[in-house]
Parts: structure tokens; sequence; C-alpha cells
């Protein structure tokens, strides 16, 4: 049987508009409310209530009776491999936790604990620009980095300066390799109020798995990130199939 599409009329022309506004195909100002309502041959007053969505979401801004600026700058694309580098000026962390505990089970999985052991937690709050963006939940090899800096408690972190791979490097474990597990699901009550989600947005989880070049799990670390502000790129170097 065919989908049918029983979303409100406004949530149906905010999602177009919302998917026309990630791929690039509207840009700078968001169409005037009679050429939306023109367009979508809806009322004046669905296109307002479909334009109040995006703002809320952070897509456009503006005020009444003046043209809305699209915020492209709000999306923000990562590279998957620049992780592992130090983060750009524009983001800032603050360490909610710090100490042993049990991870997720899938985490707990690919650090290879045993039942009830626990790995050192590091829960961080990523912000962009001082807007929440993104929960960390890192975990470590208590073996590995029990007394270094990454096992600072929070009250005594004046900034979060001791990244990962430079106290790991300094132990003599590089990070080399990283796979990410994403998956795309409804936020907990949690998530929607630490990432101040508007309604109805899902988060996208991913789990991430650092290695050495030995294939030793350095770290495991679940991301809780604000689905309708980011995305991820991902690239890969094709090698041309060999000649029959």
């Amino acid at each position: 049987m065919k989908r049918i599409d029983d979303r409100p009329r406004h949530a149906q022309i905010a999602a177009d508009l919302r998917a026309k506004i990630l791929s690039g195909d509207i840009t700078g100002t968001l169409p005037t409310f009679k050429l939306l309502k023109d367009l979508y041959n809806t009322s004046t007053n669905t296109a307002q209530r479909a334009v109040a969505l995006l703002k809320a979401e952070g897509f456009v801004e503006g005020q009444q009776g003046k043209a809305l600026i699209i915020r492209s700058d709000r999306i923000r694309i990562t590279d998957a491999a620049s992780q592992l580098e130090p983060p750009a000026s524009t983001i800032t962390y603050q360490v909610l936790h710090v100490g042993p505990e049990r991870p997720p089970s899938d985490a707990a999985a690919k650090l290879g604990l045993a039942d009830n052991e626990t790995a050192l937690l590091r829960k961080r709050l990523m912000l962009r620009d001082d807007d929440p963006v993104e929960i960390e939940w890192s975990y470590y090899p208590e073996s590995v980095v029990t007394g270094t800096a990454l096992d600072k408690p929070p009250h005594q972190i004046q900034r979060d300066l001791a990244t990962a791979p430079t106290v790991l490097a300094a132990l003599g474990w590089r990070h080399h390799g990283l796979i990410d597990e994403i998956q795309v699901r409804e936020p907990t009550t949690e998530e929607l109020q630490t990432l101040e989600l508007p309604d109805e947005i899902p988060v996208m989880r991913t789990l991430r798995t650092i290695t050495d070049a030995e294939g030793t799990v350095l770290e495991v670390t679940v991301m809780i990130t604000s689905g309708h502000l980011y995305g991820v790129r991902y690239h890969q170097t094709l090698t041309p199939p060999a000649s029959a």
C-alpha cells in the first residue's frame, strides 16, 4: 500500500523548504509569504506556520514584514576524518562528567569489556557559537588512561585543553583507524533538553571506534548530534580495478 503523507500541511511545506535549503536550491532569503502561498497552493496562515517551524529550528531568521534570511552558516557538514584534529575556533566544550562507568552494550563490546566491567567516561557538551549541538560520551580503557590528564574531574579543568589524541600519543598510543556507525532516531528527554531541540527533530547517534595501527581499540565515543543542523562528509580514494 502506498504511504500517505498525513502530516499537517504546514509540516509538509516546512519539510519541502528544509530539503531545498539543505541542498542549496534556496539561498539568501526565503520566498515571500505570497510566493509560498502560490507555490504550495495554500493559505497565508499555513505558509506562516511552516516558516515558523524553520525559524524555530534556526534555518531562517527575520522579523515580520521583512525578508527572512536563510542561515546557511548554521548548517555544519563535518568531515569525519577531521574529528581526530583539534576543534575549530568556533567550537568549545563543557566537560560534564569524568569517572568510571559502564558503557552502553554496543560500546562495551567494542572495548571488549567483561560483564559489569567499567571504562573511564568523559562526558562533554559541544557548543558551536555558544549553541549546544552535540553530547559526547567518550569511553577509554581504564588501564590506559587512569591517572592521566583525561582522568581529571570537571572541577579541576579550567579549559578542556587535554585532547585525547595528545594524551594517548604521549603514552605511546596513536590514533590510526576510525569507524563510524550512524543511526537516526528520536531524542531522549535528556538529549532534547540538553541540545535545546525544537519539536519533532531527530538526532544522529554516531558510535565511533578509534584504533591504533595494530587494531587495538583506544577510544569508543557515542555522539548525539542535532539532526537538523549537522551532517557528515565521508571521502575515500578508490583504487581502479586491475585490468583483465
